[in-house]
């Protein structure tokens, strides 16, 4: 079992990237510090404007995809990226492989409950009404998974995130389509020893538009999503994520589900240091090209970045 599993992770993703021709998705997200507050001083804000860049290769089904993902100043030399395999196992179960740029491999392992419709990864649960379950067991595949996991792609239990602009927004363009509730079970980032079991509670409005999101324990609330606008395509969702006892985000976000239009501005807050800063983050600037190969080299990169920059 051992080397079948090491046989999938060593030679399978090599031979999906470098040998499917591929899509590849560019993306620009501004970040800008606003101001940074210690109490009642306002400190000199040192780095005002960060750039990263988002340039996503994947192939025609979406089941492979790699990430490289760079700050300003731009490095084009530097083709290091993250890889993302999702493979089906059988009808029932599933696997997420990422691989980053140091060969580090973390697994999620995924299941279907039919019984429960839910979606099971590693030891959280997600329910789904009828539709959104069929519709997922029969077309998962990472663009879909991100979309599914959108609220905690920022967990350390996934580490997703640098995916966030290659989801589907399939829950939200169908309005079929529905979170039922869901368990997800997290590992504190400071200490391992500290495990917490949270329910996650979802609202819908009359037109199944979600308007609220709660992640609780008992005692505690960890994270809140509360609908301000719907028009049309754009969203606008106001956010707190409290990500430890350290450490806090309250912003509001608003973004196109059919392009690739993204906005939040918001502020940290470290507790311990009563520190709190405002920021804005954008992503408004994206291109799309095709390529003969999944893996892309410093020409095709150059290319992304200088097409970023116009």
């Amino acid at each position: 079992m051992f080397l079948k599993y090491l046989i999938k992770i060593v030679f399978l993703i090599p031979i999906v990237s470098f040998c499917q021709s591929g899509t590849i998705l560019g993306i620009r997200e501004d970040n800008r510090t606003l101001e940074i507050r210690n109490g009642d001083e306002v400190l000199k804000n040192e780095d005002p404007l960060t750039i990263f860049y988002y340039t996503y290769s994947f192939n025609k089904t979406k089941d492979t995809i790699l990430v490289y993902k760079k700050n300003s100043p731009i490095n084009s030399d530097d083709t290091s990226y993250n890889s993302y395999t999702y493979i089906k196992n059988s009808s029932n179960k599933a696997e997420l492989i990422i691989k980053n740029n140091d060969n580090v491999t973390k697994n999620l392992n995924i299941s279907f409950t039919d019984k429960l419709k839910s979606i099971n990864i590693n030891k959280s649960s997600f329910f789904l009404n009828q539709s959104y379950y069929s519709y997922l067991k029969k077309n998962l595949n990472i663009s879909e998974l991100v979309d599914l996991l959108d609220d905690f792609l920022q967990e350390d239990i996934y580490q997703l995130n640098d995916l966030k602009y290659i989801k589907s927004n399939a829950k939200y363009k169908n309005k079929n389509f529905k979170i039922l509730k869901a368990k997800i079970t997290t590992v504190n980032m400071q200490n391992e020893s500290i495990v917490k079991n949270w329910n996650v509670f979802y609202l819908y409005n009359k037109n199944n538009t979600l308007t609220s999101l709660k992640q609780q324990t008992k005692d505690e609330t960890r994270y809140t999503k509360t609908l301000i606008s719907n028009i049309k395509n754009t969203f606008s969702y106001k956010i707190y994520w409290q990500v430890d006892e350290r450490f806090s985000d309250d912003k509001e976000i608003t973004f196109c589900v059919t392009q690739n239009n993204y906005s939040e501005k918001g502020t940290y807050l470290q507790t311990g240091l009563n520190k709190e800063t405002d920021y804005e983050t954008t992503a408004k600037k994206s291109i799309k090209l095709t390529s003969p190969t999944l893996k892309l080299d410093e020409n095709q990169l150059a290319e992304v970045y200088e097409k970023l920059n116009k």
